[in-house]
This record gives C-alpha cells, structure tokens and sequence, in this order.
C-alpha cells in the first residue's frame, strides 16, 4: 500500500507539468523528491493566480553571521505577458527599483542620488543581486515551486505557526547536497491553510536561520497593467 502522505513521483510531474507554462522557469528537472499533500495544494493554488502583489520584508545574514542585509520592498508579478517587479521601500538600498521581462537582464535604478540613472544589468550582477546572491527571480512563489521540485531532499509537512492570524502547514525540504545549494542545508515554507500560498519562506546552514522573508497584504488576481511593472 502507498503511503498516503506521499504523493508518487507521477504526481510530481503532474506538478511540474502545472508550471511548465510559466515564461520566467520552463519545466523544472525532477530531483527524486517525493512531495507532500501541502506543496501539491500549493502548486494548485498558484496554477489559479494570474498576478499577485505584496510587501516583502526580508532578513539576511551571510553564513558566519557576520554581515546582516535588512529590507522591506514591494513586489509585484504577473503571469502573462510575464513581468516581476520590486521596489525596495526601506533597509539596504532604499528607493532601488528592479524590473524583469525573463530573460538575462532587468531594469531599473539604484536608490538615494543614484535613482535618476537608468541601469540594464545582468539577472546575476552583484548590483542587482541580495546580500546571500539572490535574484529578482528567486522571490517569485513560482521559482519557490521549481527550487522544490528541483533540489534533490526529503520534503515533509507539519502544523505551522500562526502567521498574522493565519494557520499554516510548514512545508520543510531537507537538502541531500547543501553544497549545491548555496550551503544551505533546510529550505522552509509556511502555507497558508486557507489560500495556501506562502506567508514566510526561511533558509538554513545548519541550525542558523540565514534568510527568512515574509509576505504581508498579500493579494492575488488583482488585474496588474504594464504600468505597474515600470
């Protein structure tokens, strides 16, 4: 008898499949993961949303702990035509913009004196990239759902926290190779039990929370225009 928590490595593909038509990822390659009845809800949830938006607060430390990276920003998304954008409105780099199409390169400007000066930079530059290297990708729920199917772990469901009065299910992937995943060894996302989407993602090295970001307001098929991604 199959064990009823885990779905079979069909239903992984099936999930895969669900997001094969977002422009910013392509159809994932498969680890050996099995998933849990949570991340399956969460990619269905999602496969439903057009666009979303959201502030996200986010805390980063290197992996000795030595440098800190605090900030809050908007961010925005749209399925299609695809667009990401995110606007930091306070912490490091306050006022900086980010814009992307897909593709290599995003828009936009820095904050303080810099912000009249138009930049095109690579995805991976380090002047558009977070303080763990992390990109305008990476904060996008359909690259969560990608780096889930793709990071070769064990992934397993509990009861969460309560986040801003909302019940969770803690959706936890324990990495096999924390070497080929920027060291760090335990991804984590808190779903929400009624719209399961996510309400906080945490990263570890160890037992050292190292990344955490939390998604407040957050509203989904609101009708984003191309004015919202400028």
């Amino acid at each position: 008898m199959s064990d009823p928590v885990l779905l079979s490595k069909r239903a992984a593909l099936a999930l895969a499949l669900l997001i094969a038509a977002l422009p910013s990822l392509g159809a994932p390659a498969l680890a050996d993961n099995k998933t849990v009845p949570a991340f399956e809800a969460f990619v269905k949830a999602f496969a439903g949303v057009n666009d979303y938006k959201e502030q996200l607060a986010g805390h980063e430390t290197t992996d000795n702990g030595a440098s800190v990276q605090n900030r809050t920003s908007d961010y925005r998304w749209r399925r299609n035509p695809f667009a990401a954008y995110i606007a930091v409105t306070d912490g490091s780099n306050k006022g900086g913009v980010a814009v992307w199409h897909g593709g290599d390169t995003i828009s936009g400007h820095k904050g303080g004196m810099l912000s009249l000066v138009h930049l095109t930079l690579n995805i991976h530059d380090g002047q558009a990239t977070s303080l763990r290297g992390d990109t305008i990708e990476s904060a996008g729920f359909d690259f969560q759902i990608k780096h889930f199917l793709a990071t070769l772990g064990t992934m397993s469901e509990a009861p969460g926290p309560t986040i801003d009065g909302q019940a969770t299910t803690t959706v936890t992937l324990a990495v096999a190779d924390p070497s080929k995943n920027g060291n760090v060894s335990k991804d984590v996302l808190h779903l929400s039990n009624g719209k399961h989407l996510p309400l906080r993602r945490e990263e570890y090295v160890g037992a050292s929370l190292v990344k955490s970001e939390n998604y407040n307001n957050l509203q989904t098929n609101v009708g984003l225009t191309d004015n919202d991604f400028r």
